[in-house]
């Protein structure tokens, strides 16, 4: 079915308000994320609630519930987020598929509940050693430019094997992976207190208007809307 795009969506004002943990897998916003446009992003996404329902839009179609499950890449938007809603981002690598399917209606819908089992939906997933090897190079070089050659070669691979791999065991592409990582450097630069502005050249984005556009495609909110949220470290 077609996405049907809502106008109403394309400025969403309201900000996100609440706690963010932010481990190195895994992201859990307690609070409310108020509403975005539509978007898709990265990581597969789950939305929780014990009282009113999430109100989202996917493929053109309008759903609500208090447990959602949102795969990697799906576009969709939020059309109202409860105020007390819990909001779990799980990068693919690392998220138990299966665990989340077969426990998503019983999963408690607050982060002190749901504590304990994030391990189980977030386990670790062992990686080929010259994806791990790529990895690796990625973070010395970030937040600086990423040169995709001598990734590949701190790999032992050749740039379009590079390029394979990460479609294959990430799910993604390596210029996508690289965007995502300087958007969790930016936000978490930017919960320790620092101006968005700063926060964005931090992650290696050119100014505040290239990070602004990199969260309204990936998360379909500007930046200014992620200034009522709190950091929790892992």
């Amino acid at each position: 079915m077609a996405w049907i795009y809502n106008p109403a969506m394309s400025s969403p004002a309201l900000p996100w308000n609440g706690t963010l943990l932010l481990d190195v897998n895994v992201a859990v916003l307690q609070g409310h994320a108020g509403g975005s446009a539509a978007h898709a992003h990265y990581a597969h996404q789950l939305l929780l609630s014990e009282d009113a329902p999430w109100q989202v839009e996917i493929d053109g179609v309008r759903q609500q519930g208090q447990r959602l499950w949102l795969p990697s890449f799906q576009p969709h938007a939020i059309l109202s987020a409860p105020q007390t809603g819990c909001t779990v981002f799980l990068e693919p690598a690392h998220a138990d598929l299966e665990q989340i399917q077969q426990h998503l209606h019983t999963l408690p819908g607050t982060a002190a509940q749901l504590h304990d089992w994030l391990p189980g939906l977030s386990r670790v997933q062992p990686l080929d050693r010259r994806v791990q090897a790529a990895l690796a190079r990625i973070s010395q070089h970030l937040p600086g430019p990423v040169p995709a050659a001598d990734i590949a070669e701190a790999a032992h691979l050749s740039t379009s094997q590079l390029h394979r791999r990460f479609q294959s065991d990430l799910a993604v592409t390596l210029r996508g992976w690289v965007l995502w990582q300087r958007l969790r450097i930016a936000l978490a630069h930017h919960l320790r207190g620092h101006s968005l502005t700063d926060s964005a050249h931090a992650a290696g984005f050119a100014d505040l208007a290239h990070l602004s556009r990199s969260l309204r495609r990936m998360f379909g909110i500007g930046a200014a809307q992620l200034q009522g949220l709190q950091l929790h470290a892992a």
